[in-house]
């Protein structure tokens, strides 16, 4: 198991732009048996206009307790004026460290915290239609990009989860069908019902290999740009999450290596 935090994960490269510093628990409840939602105060959140902006990133650094372990979560919502981020948890019934975190968690604790890194949006359409594949793991960005989204946005969607609860929340916009779907089985029928796949953008978050097969579907199969195809793979069936991120960490440290930088990395091409 990965012990500390590693020195790449502090480097300047690494946490250049980001607000480094403790986080405190505002409260803290189940919102369906499968999903926990924390609200954590930030200090000077409002001086750092990047957590208001759709898909941004936390990284908790957890104390020893949890084998001071890292881990990355998207910020639900942001409230500047009470300077305040809304985190979600997937619980998925291990003793994984962030699992203890949660099952331990009181109003008034803190935690380690570097953030917010902006994540990827849906890409710009340019009149054309989004498609998008997300899971449980995923839904907090999905929620955050779809709440800030333009109204006009158009396309299909599809959601691989049993949270009916956390389906539901999702804002609703008036030119985009999302459908759920059971959890498990890929998005092979879904790309399947495609008619134009090569005149659409895309947005995908959730299970690695799931995600490298529907970027390969739309880039090598249907030839859309780089641009045009937004997908991260945030978890591996079969894979722990601190397997994943020694593995980043490695292919991070070679990179800086090499004088490139963490932006410079493909996640989905990584060996993980």
């Amino acid at each position: 198991m990965q012990q500390g935090t590693p020195k790449a994960t502090q480097s300047d490269d690494h946490n250049r732009g980001l607000q480094l510093g403790r986080a405190t628990v505002v409260s803290f409840r189940d919102v369906t048996p499968q999903l926990a939602r924390v609200v954590l105060r930030i200090p000077d959140l409002a001086t750092e206009p990047n957590w208001l902006v759709p898909n941004v990133a936390i990284r908790f650094y957890l104390d020893e307790r949890f084998d001071t372990s890292t881990r990355v979560y998207t910020v639900r919502s942001a409230d500047a004026a009470a300077e305040t981020i809304e985190v979600d948890v997937v619980k998925h019934g291990e003793t994984s460290p962030m699992m203890q975190w949660i099952d331990t968690l009181q109003v008034g604790d803190t935690v380690k915290f570097g953030g917010p890194r902006p994540h990827f949006d849906i890409p710009e359409t340019g009149g054309r239609d989004a498609v998008i594949f997300a899971d449980a793991t995923s839904l907090p960005a999905l929620y955050a990009i779809l709440e800030q989204a333009d109204p006009q946005l158009a396309g299909r969607g599809w959601v691989a989860t049993n949270d009916e609860g956390a389906f539901a929340e999702l804002p609703v916009l008036p030119g985009l069908t999302l459908t759920r779907i059971a959890p498990g089985t890929g998005f092979t029928e879904q790309l399947a019902t495609l008619q134009e796949p090569a005149s659409v953008v895309v947005w995908g978050a959730g299970e690695r290999d799931e995600m490298r097969a529907i970027r390969s579907f739309f880039r090598n199969d249907n030839g859309l740009a780089k641009d045009d195809v937004a997908v991260f793979g945030y978890w591996k069936r079969g894979t722990t999450n601190t397997q994943i991120d020694e593995k980043r960490v490695a292919a991070y440290e070679i990179a800086l290596a090499e004088g490139r930088s963490v932006h410079d990395l493909d996640d989905l091409a990584l060996a993980i």
